[in-house]
């Protein structure tokens, strides 16, 4: 690891690498390899994205038609069940009365279709033809659609949803202020993420053992501070950045060989259980697992922003 630490001087002009942060701070530099990819980390907000970004276009091909064909079977199949109850039971705990929650990246519908079951109002997007033909077949209202999107009419909403989403996109934080735009004033944001402050330590002892692909950074590394740093700046005051419930299936794994399917069979136990004692303790408030969730609200403007 130590040969790859580099200034993000030493990148070639040539490379997609940013130069900037999205924080605005000149103080990106390279920090190594998850996979395939480099990586960069801001050394202000903690934030980390690839060294080299891919054009719109791949990521079009990838997720309109590639990523259904693939992974179909995580979308429409009963993994992330407890997941979905989790998020609603939080958004119903914050706004008792149901109201209207748009889902990014709403894949096949399954969060629309627990949100339908406790009388909110589900609104999903998704690039996909073929997940969203799946969701609009079952009766819910989802729309093939990138976001940002003209869909929605300024504070109409009263919930927006990324889960497992936001590291994909190219532009996160457009997305996120078109959440803003979108969320009435106090309206409510999830977010779940895979937690890039851990995914990137464990990438290299992962490495030594053959198991690098279970370290997950899409385009982005979220991390605790990057989320307290960047959402005040967008508008949006945080509730709580902490350990996200693990889903109770791995859709994932279907094609690892032997070895690889018991081995995540295996983190997949150690990790239920790592929750399990997080959340009988109350140290799940702290983002300590394999996955972070954000709740937090939308500030009307000229009210301040909040930590």
């Amino acid at each position: 690891m130590k040969d790859q630490l580099q200034d993000v001087r030493d990148v070639p002009a040539n490379s997609a690498a940013p130069s900037l942060c999205p924080c605005g701070a000149s103080s990106v530099s390279a920090m190594g390899v998850c996979g395939r990819s480099a990586l960069l980390r801001c050394r202000v907000c903690e934030l980390v994205v690839r060294a080299r970004m891919p054009l719109q276009e791949e990521l079009d091909a990838r997720y309109c038609g590639e990523y259904w064909a693939r992974f179909q079977a995580e979308q429409t199949g009963p993994a992330r069940d407890n997941v979905h109850a989790h998020v609603l039971n939080w958004l119903a705990q914050a706004h008792p009365e149901p109201g209207t929650v748009v889902d990014v990246g709403c894949g096949a519908g399954a969060f629309l279709a627990r949100c339908r079951e406790r009388e909110w109002r589900g609104v999903g997007v998704d690039p996909s033809p073929s997940a969203v033909a799946y969701a609009t077949a079952m009766g819910l209202e989802a729309y093939v659609r990138s976001w940002p999107s003209s869909l929605l009419e300024s504070e109409t909403v009263d919930a927006v949803t990324f889960i497992n989403v936001l590291d994909h996109l190219r532009d996160p934080f457009k997305a996120l202020l078109e959440a803003w735009r979108v969320l009435r004033p106090g309206g409510l944001l999830y977010i779940r993420v895979p937690n890039g402050a851990l995914h990137t330590r464990l990438m290299a002892p992962l490495s030594v053992i053959g198991f690098g692909n279970l370290s997950v950074v899409h385009l982005y590394g979220f991390s605790r501070a990057a989320f307290r740093f960047h959402l005040p700046r967008l508008g949006f005051a945080v509730r709580a950045v902490r350990t996200a419930p693990p889903s109770q299936g791995d859709a994932y794994g279907a094609g690892d060989g032997s070895g690889g399917a018991v081995f995540r069979r295996f983190l997949k136990k150690a990790d239920q259980s790592l929750y399990a004692v997080l959340a009988w303790s109350g140290l799940d408030r702290l983002p300590l697992g394999p996955s972070i969730e954000v709740m937090a609200v939308k500030v009307p403007l000229g009210t301040g922003r909040g930590r």
